[in-house]
């Protein structure tokens, strides 16, 4: 049924729409509902990892902002980091509705928009960060608006964890950038790139990939169930793999970008 809902949006990717039926397969999901996609095994150790990524940065007593917050699982882990004040956006409504679940009776705010302006004054947060949200957003002008408006309310700090590659590729739903387009467009917002870091995950990200095409529907959309023998095959290989992920170098896909501002827009 939402597989459906998702096949006729590829004529048309509308990002609203296209995320409400995202987190419809979600929340038809009986246990892990914060991997904001497909779950499976290699989802969920990237996110093992991903979280090691995060868990690097200092959250405690500053006031934070995620845009794109999706099912909630980054601001249900930020939370336990002594956050002064946690405030999540996103353009689902469903997925506000999924993280609102997830982080009820938790002091964290969690918002609709409409994916170019948000809704705070001027340097409202010290830390605004986005994960795996600005490559989904493939409409430059909306790109640029929501950048725009990223830099206007951050005081400090932009972290962005998005794909990265050594040049513009992808499908209409997800593109992969290089660092210095996102670079450039910071620097034009007063901010500058102080780090980059990568996430180690090469070696499983081409296998399971591998896997997850051979053995699983060519029509099957973003958040449907993977077939049982496509799982354990992950299972098996993701012992192997992720240990050769600590050798293999990476420059692709999900990188952490930290910016600093450099002075008033």
């Amino acid at each position: 049924m939402f597989g459906c809902r998702l096949l006729d949006m590829k004529k048309h990717y509308d990002p609203e729409t296209y995320w409400d039926a995202v987190a419809e397969n979600i929340d038809s999901r009986q246990d892990l509902k914060i991997i904001a996609g497909d779950d499976e095994p290699y989802y969920r150790y990237k996110r093992r990892r991903f979280l090691e990524l995060i868990d690097s940065i200092d959250f405690s007593g500053k006031t934070v902002l995620e845009i794109g917050s999706g099912p909630g699982g980054n601001l249900d882990f930020i939370y336990r980091k002594g956050c002064k004040k946690i405030t999540g956006v996103d353009i689902s409504q469903q997925m506000v509705l999924l993280s609102k679940g997830l982080l009820a009776g938790k002091d964290v705010d969690v918002i609709k928009i409409n994916g170019s302006d948000l809704p705070f004054e001027d340097k409202s947060f010290e830390v605004v960060f986005t994960s795996t949200v600005l490559q989904h957003n493939t409409n430059e002008a909306q790109l640029k608006r929501l950048i725009s408006e990223i830099c206007r309310v951050a005081k400090d700090d932009v972290l962005l964890f998005e794909r990265i590659e050594s040049k513009v590729k992808g499908h209409e739903s997800n593109l992969g950038r290089p660092v210095s387009y996102y670079e450039e467009l910071l620097k034009a917002n007063k901010f500058e790139l102080e780090t980059t870091r990568s996430l180690p995950i090469q070696a499983s990200y081409n296998v399971c990939g591998a896997i997850r095409k051979l053995f699983n529907r060519n029509d099957r959309e973003e958040g449907e169930p993977l077939t049982q023998f496509s799982i354990t095959m992950e299972k098996l290989t993701l012992p192997v793999t992720s240990v050769l992920d600590k050798i293999i170098p990476s420059n692709r896909d999900v990188m952490l970008l930290k910016f600093r501002r450099t002075g008033d827009v």
